[in-house]
């Protein structure tokens, strides 16, 4: 996380806390960041220096309307203060530590080929138990791996793949 959005991301997650609005303002916050990952104008009109802040905050209230006030309040914060460009960080920051709170660990899994519903399943069990946490898992497919999975979750990386297998052997033939 951004050193500047840190301390957002921090306040955030303590008043959702006080609150009891965790689970709540952490759904919002998901959301958020779908808006600014799926290619949506608002991320490049929060970031557009022409623009003024005063017009920036004004979408913001009419978007964000029936959101958390302390998720758009410290987005609104954040503009006010020239730090638009950070928001998506400090959302990023808000998700971590509240799934840190509620015992969740990120996993993404890479394989050649589409692993079936069944597999997954049997791999969130499998991380479940290493990790000690609930496992919220992303599957993505790499033909480039030729066959095996990459995992990465909570810090690890646990590369089982064909395409590692050949690399190490070519080290080691060299």
């Amino acid at each position: 996380m951004a050193d500047i959005s840190r301390p957002y991301a921090e306040a955030l997650y303590e008043m959702a806390i006080e609150n009891g609005s965790l689970d709540a303002v952490y759904q919002e916050a998901f959301d958020l960041l779908g808006v600014f990952r799926g290619g949506h104008a608002l991320p490049e009109m929060l970031q557009n220096p022409r623009i003024p802040p005063e017009d920036k905050e004004s979408v913001i209230r009419k978007a964000l309307r029936g959101v958390d006030g302390n998720l758009s309040g410290m987005m609104v914060i954040m503009l006010r203060k020239g730090r638009g460009a950070y928001i998506e960080a400090a959302l990023n920051g808000f998700i971590g530590l509240a799934k840190e709170y509620r015992g969740v660990c990120s996993a993404r899994v890479y394989s050649a080929v589409a692993l079936s519903g069944e597999q997954l399943s049997a791999l969130k069990t499998q991380l479940a138990s290493k990790t000690g946490r609930q496992v919220e898992m992303e599957a993505y497919v790499d033909p480039t791996l030729i066959g095996g999975l990459l995992i990465k979750a909570n810090g690890m990386v646990l590369d089982n793949t064909v395409k590692k297998q050949l690399q190490t052997l070519r080290k080691r033939l060299a």
